[in-house]
C-alpha cells in the first residue's frame, strides 16, 4: 500500500496485495486489480473506486486495512 503523491488521504492496494488479501477470502469478489480508498482528515471513508460487483465484505475489509495504513503514516 502507498499514498497517492499529491494526496496523502488516499491510498492505493496494489494488485500484488490484492491478490494475495484475495487468497485468505473464500469466494472473494475482488478482482485482480489494485484499488484506491480515500478517507477524510477524521477517518472517514469518503471516496473508492470498488465497482458495485465488488463491493461486499472482503471490500470492507480491505479499506478497513487501508484505513489502519493511512493511520499509521499520519
Amino acid at each position: 500500500m502507498h499514498k497517492l503523491s499529491g494526496n496523502p488521504n488516499k491510498i492505493i492496494v496494489s494488485r500484488d496485495t490484492v491478490n494475495r488479501f484475495r487468497q485468505s477470502w473464500p469466494c472473494c469478489k475482488l478482482r485482480d486489480r489494485s484499488y484506491w480508498f480515500e478517507f477524510d482528515q477524521s477517518g472517514n471513508l469518503v471516496d473508492t473506486d470498488v465497482p458495485e460487483q465488488d463491493d461486499g465484505p472482503e471490500a470492507v475489509a480491505l479499506s478497513n486495512d487501508a484505513k489502519l495504513f493511512w493511520e499509521s503514516t499520519k
